[in-house]
């Protein structure tokens, strides 16, 4: 376990193209965000959901061992560089390691293999699986966080631009099954069944 990491589940999105909040889908009777939430327990046991104002009753009403926090009110609707930054402004840690919550395949091995590249050197740790990098499913260090402050006040919410202004280590994953991403009942049904 690393010293000073803190975990991130990033679960502020609407779910328009689920239609139903894909944080409180199941899969093998667990709810997405505690698929998530379990990846993140064997590095650090601080953990943060970032979530949206329609959510954050549902989750209060879960009582688990992790902080709810909104996104920031300024940033509202404005991504995942938004959930990543109202952690790291909410919370002070040297890294961050971040899921998504629509990953319910996620597990600890991903983030083990990330952190052996931790070395001080690189500001980003990002997968690589099949040729494409999977910014979402990474560890970030504290240090981005200007940077991500930057493009969200100039509205560029694209998370491979800050990449391009960071220093980043890109490793390559070959299971790509931890990183199926449920974007639309299709999805589910494909991936988890009916």
């Amino acid at each position: 376990m690393v010293n000073d990491i803190m975990g991130i589940v990033l679960a502020g999105g609407y779910s328009r193209r689920f239609g139903t909040p894909k944080a409180f889908v199941k899969r093998n009777g667990k709810y997405f965000y505690q698929i998530s939430i379990d990846a993140l327990t064997r590095l650090t046991n601080k953990i943060v959901v970032i979530t949206n104002p329609d959510l954050e009753k549902l989750f209060q009403m879960e009582n688990g061992n992790f902080a709810i926090i909104n996104d920031r009110k300024q940033y509202e609707g404005k991504g995942p560089l938004a959930g990543i930054f109202t952690a790291m402004d909410a919370v002070d840690s040297e890294w961050y390691a971040v899921t998504p919550v629509d990953v319910p395949f996620i597990d600890d091995q991903v983030f083990q293999k990330l952190l052996k590249h931790l070395d001080g050197e690189a500001h980003a740790i990002i997968p690589v699986v099949s040729g494409k990098i999977q910014p979402l499913i990474a560890i970030y260090h504290y240090s981005v966080k200007e940077e991500i402050r930057d493009q969200l006040e100039g509205d560029n919410l694209s998370v491979k631009d800050m990449l391009n202004k960071c220093k980043v280590k890109y490793i390559s994953i070959q299971e790509e099954q931890p990183f199926y991403n449920i974007n639309q009942v299709s999805d589910y049904e494909k991936w988890i069944g009916k």
